[in-house]
């Protein structure tokens, strides 16, 4: 659920932002546009104006009919009196102060009030201006209008993109759970059977010895050694299973700073003292630190190693690479065995997936492996894919946080 809200959340803050940035700009552009063209109209009484300096007011109303510029004209005294030559359809109260009037000589302002304007003076002799306002009231209520429309639109886009968020993400949750269930009843499925094969084994061998039916000594060594090995697959078995449960269920919030360059070399070492008659190529980034579990770290490798010792011909090559890119370590190991069947490369997840289920029989195996492999990896926020070796076999790419 948590995950769902911070998913929906992010998503509709983004379209927000996007929509709001778009918008906006888009309005603010529409709205400057039409101030420029009142501020055109503006320019062109004046300077008309200016161009009949001997009867200045008359070309000033002059340009007012030629233009068709709805605005007011008033003839500003020393004493501040406004004397009205024409008015705007849409009346306003002009602000004559000193500031405004010398301001607007220069260049047209706007005067924002309950009915905004646009305005530019002429100064003229005896301290006298010819003062030109053009109402904006109607540009101002567009935007806020606009403003308003905009606004209800992300209102309903939001409400509909959250409703549609939450409903695909329920439905993919519920798909991704009844995938998740299916893989773990298939898991404890094999799981149980691979628990009651060793059992009847046992249980077998120990009544034939308790019933005093295998005589010879060769015989009952036979059935000790064949005991034995069937306890040591079935403890390996339920070893596994606690680990898959412990990394499907616990959260590490105390992870160290781990020497995963280190750890490999170390483990690379001991896989070839004990397999001799391998090609092993090795480049390994030195002094690489990640913040993890060492203990699952190395029960990681180990595994990759095992299952290669395991499941492949004692001469296969093997290919062993470290190195950091970015924020993350990236570990690719292949080798040159038999590979896993086609259908179990470029899956979407690997929990709970038993991939060498025949294979387990014959070396003591728990067919965990790459089971607890993805569930480790998980654990440790990475990603981890199969793929096909150039030498043949296997191919197993891992990407680790550094943090």
């Amino acid at each position: 659920m948590n995950q769902r809200f911070r998913v929906t959340f992010f998503s509709v803050l983004i379209t927000t932002l996007v929509s709001l940035g778009i918008g906006g700009f888009a309005l603010q552009d529409s709205h400057n546009a039409a101030i420029r063209q009142v501020d055109s109209r503006l320019n062109f009484v004046i300077q008309t104006a200016l161009q009949n300096q001997k009867d200045l007011l008359n070309a000033a109303l002059f340009a007012l009919d030629a233009g068709r510029i709805d605005a007011s004209v008033v003839l500003l005294t020393p004493q501040g009196e406004q004397i009205s030559l024409t008015e705007a359809s849409q009346r306003f109260s002009l602000d004559t102060s000193l500031k405004n009037v010398t301001s607007s000589v220069v260049r047209a302002i706007s005067i924002n009030s309950d009915n905004p304007y646009r305005m530019r003076s002429i100064p003229l002799p005896e301290e006298e201006f010819l003062v030109v306002a053009i109402s904006t009231a109607d540009l101002e209520r567009d935007w806020r209008q606009n403003i308003a429309r905009l606004l209800a639109f992300l209102f309903f886009a939001n409400s509909l993109a959250i409703a549609l968020s939450f409903l695909l993400l329920r439905n993919n949750s519920r798909k991704l759970e009844q995938q998740s269930l299916v893989r773990m009843q298939r898991f404890l499925s094999d799981a149980a059977h691979e628990l009651r094969t060793p059992l009847t084994v046992i249980k077998g061998y120990s009544e034939l010895l308790g019933a005093r039916k295998i005589e010879s000594q060769e015989d009952q060594e036979k059935a000790f050694a064949r005991v034995d090995h069937e306890v040591k697959r079935m403890e390996s078995l339920i070893n596994d299973l606690l680990l898959t449960a412990e990394l499907n269920e616990a959260t590490h919030l105390d992870f160290e700073l781990y020497d995963i360059s280190s750890a490999l070399k170390t483990h690379l070492r001991d896989f070839e003292i004990l397999s001799p008659e391998r090609s092993i190529e090795s480049s390994i980034e030195t002094a690489l630190q990640i913040k993890a579990s060492g203990d699952h770290i190395d029960r990681m490798v180990q595994n990759i190693f095992s299952n290669i010792k395991r499941h492949t011909p004692a001469s296969a090559p093997v290919l062993v690479q470290l190195k950091s890119k970015g924020k993350e370590v990236h570990l690719r190991i292949e080798d040159g065995g038999p590979g896993l069947p086609e259908d179990a490369y470029n899956k979407a997840s690997y929990e709970f997936e038993r991939f060498d289920r025949s294979r387990s029989r014959d070396t003591g195996g728990s067919g965990l492996g790459l089971s607890i492999i993805a569930a480790i990896v998980k654990e440790h926020s990475g990603s981890i894919s199969l793929s096909k070796s150039s030498l043949g076999g296997l191919a197993i790419f891992i990407q680790l946080p550094i943090k």
